[in-house]
C-alpha cells in the first residue's frame, strides 16, 4: 500500500515537485506515456512512480485528483495528474496498474 502525501492544494505541490526534478509534464496516448517537453514516448514498464499526492475536493467533488511523481528509466523526471471517483480516467489507471511503485520521501 502506498503512504498518500496529503498537501492542501495542487497548485501548491507542483512547484514542489518541479524544484526536486519533476519538470516534465506526462500525458496518456495511444502510443504510451509522452513527456510534452522532450516528446519521448514511454511504456509501462519504463516508468516507476516515485511519489503519491491525493487531493481530495471538500466542497466541490471536480477538485478530486491524484499527482504523481514519475522518473522514467533514462531520468526524465515528470508529473501525472489524474481525476479520481467519477472523473477519473479509465485509460490513465489501467496504464499506471502496470507502472512499478517505488515511492520515495524526503
Amino acid at each position: 500500500m502506498l503512504n498518500q502525501n496529503y498537501m492542501s492544494t495542487l497548485s501548491q505541490v507542483i512547484p514542489a515537485l518541479r524544484e526536486k526534478g519533476y519538470i516534465n509534464d506526462f500525458e496518456l496516448i495511444e502510443g504510451g506515456m509522452i513527456s510534452k517537453q522532450t516528446n519521448e514516448i514511454f511504456q509501462p514498464t519504463e516508468l516507476t512512480i516515485e511519489r503519491v499526492y491525493r487531493f481530495e475536493g471538500d466542497s466541490n467533488p471536480d477538485d478530486m485528483a491524484v499527482l504523481y511523481g514519475v522518473r522514467a528509466n533514462n531520468g526524465t523526471m515528470g508529473i501525472i495528474i489524474d481525476a479520481y471517483g467519477t472523473y477519473d480516467n479509465d485509460e490513465l489507471g489501467d496504464f499506471l496498474k502496470d507502472v512499478k511503485v517505488e515511492e520515495i520521501t524526503d
